[in-house]
């Protein structure tokens, strides 16, 4: 359902790119410090440090209404709680560290505040495609053999390519130019699915970001 849910908010958005393209665009250059909390992880995660950057283009609609597509470049990091076995000879260490894209779908308004100060509110669903996902491990020295540090692809441990979150946003933009806004995305679709039939863990995607940026 959540899938086809983002599928058909895609194809609304693509059925209107032929008439926005009819109007004036904008585009905005943007960088991001991001929070991610681990939504149903904490007993293994907890929040971490991250940074995107990217752009943007602003195709307006109706009055003050526009659509705002994007393309970020992300890095996530999701700090191991302490002393979590991964199995018996490993503990969780640093980390959970995470590159990828994003591609939001924003719709939103805009309120021209006074003649050089304009606020925006904008929702829409983002895509996240996860390009590398990695994770070092601590050994277990109470282990019969000593063991070297390792790290691990934990695409290879239940976590997922391709994850999906519903984000929302307000924003300021000064003299036409500068930009600055907060941002946050639920995680909708599960980021990382590991565990057993005692304890299965499902993991979602928390951010919040502040943003600065300039439009051109």
């Amino acid at each position: 359902m959540k899938t086809r849910l983002l599928l058909l908010t895609v194809i609304a958005c693509a059925a209107v790119l032929p008439a926005a393209s009819l109007r004036p665009v904008s585009f905005d250059a943007r960088v991001a410090m991001e929070l991610t909390s681990p939504g149903g992880g904490g007993d293994y995660y907890r929040l971490g440090a991250g940074f995107d950057a990217g752009a943007t283009v602003r195709l307006p609609l109706v009055r003050s209404l526009y659509f705002e597509p994007g393309l970020f470049f992300t890095y996530s990091a999701m700090t191991a709680q302490e002393l979590v076995t991964f199995d018996d000879e490993y503990y969780f260490e640093g980390a959970a560290n995470m590159y990828g894209l994003r591609v939001p779908f924003n719709f939103g308004y805009t309120f021209n505040l006074t003649d050089n100060v304009a606020m925006d509110v904008f929702t829409g669903p983002w895509l996240n495609i996860n390009l590398s996902a990695r994770q070092k491990l601590l050994p277990n020295f109470s282990a019969p053999q000593p063991l070297p540090d390792r790290k691990i692809n934990l695409f290879e441990h239940g976590w997922r390519r391709a994850d999906a979150q519903w984000g929302f946003g307000l924003s300021f933009t000064f003299a036409q130019s500068y930009y600055i806004g907060i941002t946050g995305g639920v995680g909708f679709t599960p980021l990382a699915k590991f565990g057993n039939k005692d304890k299965k863990v499902r993991i979602h995607r928390n951010t919040v970001a502040i943003s600065l940026g300039y439009k051109f």
